[in-house]
């Protein structure tokens, strides 16, 4: 079945949620290509053999969507050959002490839930994050002839995830396909969440603070739904919001299904 994540993920140990958006049908019967769309965690502790194994899988691209500190504090091992973009969906925000998310945290287990479907509609809202996947999709139209482009945050699953949506819906592949796509990174960051809440687990926190640290750094169909609301909010319908927000017309449009899609038959 198109929609097994096994068949999907990427072999790379030193990073989470490394994985091809190929195989996804569309509205007209084509398929989205293998080895032309790569979506990632960070690239930060990748080995040699991994970096080599991305090269040979096709990456031409690394697109970084992260912010400025973040890339500072642990910048991509890029693959040599492979050219970089720094894109950030995001602006520079100075990590929180362990002090102020006790604070935070402790009280009310909802309270990142909530933030993160907020943010999922700031990315929509936003002024800054449009303009930057505007240019994640110059990318795509740059490069969807010579390989495969990777975009990429730190965990793979909120800015990459709302970037991938974006291309799958605009190729014609239907909703609830995107959005099962998209929650493959629930079973995915179950590591990663693992490490989080045993790195906290030293401060003395309580259970409140761990649910908060989980919604964190998992993915949800609220967080979806609730960027997908306000697409419906803000522009009506996707075909508005691809020429509006994403600056697509219909030839640019035209071409990406062109770059993207292949006919099975």
């Amino acid at each position: 079945m198109f929609l097994m994540a096994n068949h999907r993920l990427l072999n790379i140990k030193h990073g989470f949620n490394y994985r091809d958006v190929g195989g996804y049908p569309t509205y007209d019967g084509r398929i989205t290509k293998w080895h032309r769309v790569v979506r990632a965690g960070n690239l930060a502790h990748l080995d040699l053999n991994e970096q080599r194994y991305l090269k040979e899988y096709g990456v031409v691209c690394d697109v970084d969507l992260r912010s400025e500190g973040e890339v500072n504090r642990n910048p991509d091992r890029v693959p040599h050959g492979v050219k970089y973009y720094f894109n950030p969906i995001h602006g520079n925000k100075r990590p929180p002490k362990i002090t102020d998310l006790k604070v935070r945290f402790s009280n009310d287990p909802t309270l990142s839930h909530r933030h993160m479907m907020l943010m999922y509609r700031h990315m929509i809202d936003s002024h800054h994050s449009r303009h930057y996947y505007r240019r994640l999709f110059k990318f795509f139209l740059k490069f969807g002839k010579k390989g495969a482009v990777l975009l990429h945050c730190s965990q793979g699953k909120d800015r990459t995830g709302m970037g991938v949506a974006m291309l799958l819906l605009t190729l014609g592949v239907d909703i609830k396909t995107v959005k099962q796509d998209y929650l493959i990174s629930e079973k995915e960051m179950v590591p990663y969440v693992k490490l989080k809440q045993d790195k906290y687990r030293k401060y003395n926190v309580n259970d409140n603070f761990m649910d908060n640290v989980k919604s964190l750094y998992t993915v949800s169909s609220d967080y979806f739904d609730s960027a997908m609301d306000e697409v419906q909010k803000k522009y009506s319908t996707w075909y508005r919001f691809e020429h509006k927000y994403l600056r697509l017309n219909d030839r640019k449009i035209v071409k990406l299904r062109r770059l993207y899609l292949i006919d099975p038959r």
